[in-house]
């Protein structure tokens, strides 16, 4: 993390999931991926934002942070294999288990990193501007 700029950095994700019975490693590897990956970008980037009329300022990708490859690390993945008992192919779901671990845990890597500051909350996404704001307080109230 940038304490100058209040960018954040992801360095290491790493993920442990249960689909149950997986068919295809390749496509359930890929469903992990792009789950952590919009995950994160919920926790650091994507925000869709109105003017005080409620006008969509972020019409187009041009204007909507989204994430890309060159912000995220290579993922670690491990997985398990324990069929489910409800269905006779004992699969689970795969695609939104990385959405649903990562997001909280971006989040809370960030507060981590801010603790030392006395940061204890930033709102989701934690843009640089955001989080710039939140270490000048904390810096402030020293």
């Amino acid at each position: 993390m940038d304490t100058e700029t209040g960018k954040v950095t992801l360095v290491r994700h790493v993920s442990v999931d249960d689909a149950g019975t997986v068919l295809n490693p390749v496509l359930a590897e890929g469903q992990r991926h792009g789950g952590i990956a919009q995950g994160v970008a919920q926790a650091l980037l994507e925000e869709f934002l109105y003017d005080h009329d409620g006008n969509p300022l972020t019409g187009s990708l041009a204007d909507y942070a989204a994430i890309t490859a060159t912000e995220l690390p290579s993922f670690e993945l491990l997985a398990r294999e324990t069929p489910a008992t409800t269905n006779p192919l004992g699969f689970k779901g795969i695609g939104e288990a990385g959405t649903i671990g990562a997001t909280p845990a971006a989040h809370s890597a960030v507060i981590d990193a801010l603790s030392h500051l006395g940061v204890r909350h930033i709102d989701m996404p934690m843009t640089p501007m955001r989080v710039w704001a939140a270490i000048s307080e904390a810096r402030s109230h020293r």
